[in-house]
């Protein structure tokens, strides 16, 4: 009798951690799935752009240990003007030569009434700054939109430190499905 008990004991035990650890799916997204972009200003237009490869994987609470992380290849930045999109991947900009991909590691995502508050670290040139954001729910999707400070970052630094003819506020936005 006493090993039944401890059978049953143990079953249940497995049960309970399986069904917590098959509820914790984590997500893989990419440029299939959603999008990525970047606008600013230039000489007081704006331009937009986004990036074509990029991935992401998403483990959203309730999950005990949830994460955002994502990757993006930085010389697949497009705008549509051939001008930034040559200018773009150059050592003074993105210097994709040397920092080809920007990353962005989560170190804490907490579900509001909103969607998911995101706190980590976005590597832009080999250099990781703090960055906080939103992915607000909304219609079947998370969006967010927040800024990035290009000189902190040292982009565009050798042609444009001022930042008198790009902004050094660059907007990134985010637009991808909610996980099932």
């Amino acid at each position: 009798m006493k090993y039944v008990s401890h059978l049953l004991l143990s079953l249940c035990l497995f049960l309970s951690l399986s069904n917590q650890v098959w509820s914790q799916d984590v997500f893989s997204i990419s440029e299939a799935d959603g999008t990525v972009g970047f606008s600013g200003k230039h000489v007081g237009m704006t331009f937009k752009g986004e990036f074509l490869r990029w991935n992401a994987q998403l483990l959203l609470p309730p999950a005990s240990a949830a994460y955002v992380n994502a990757e993006f290849d930085l010389s697949s930045a497009q705008t549509g003007d051939s001008t930034y999109d040559e200018t773009l991947p150059e050592g003074d900009w993105f210097d994709v030569e040397n920092h080809p991909r920007g990353v962005f590691k989560s170190n804490n995502v907490i579900e509001s009434n909103r969607g998911y508050e995101v706190e980590g670290e976005l590597t832009l040139r080999g250099k990781a700054l703090p960055m906080t954001f939103i992915l607000v729910k909304e219609s079947g999707r998370l969006r967010s939109e927040f800024i990035v400070d290009r000189l902190a970052y040292g982009i565009g630094m050798e042609s444009d430190p001022e930042a008198e003819w790009v902004n050094k506020e660059i907007k990134l936005s985010l637009d991808i499905p909610i996980p099932n």
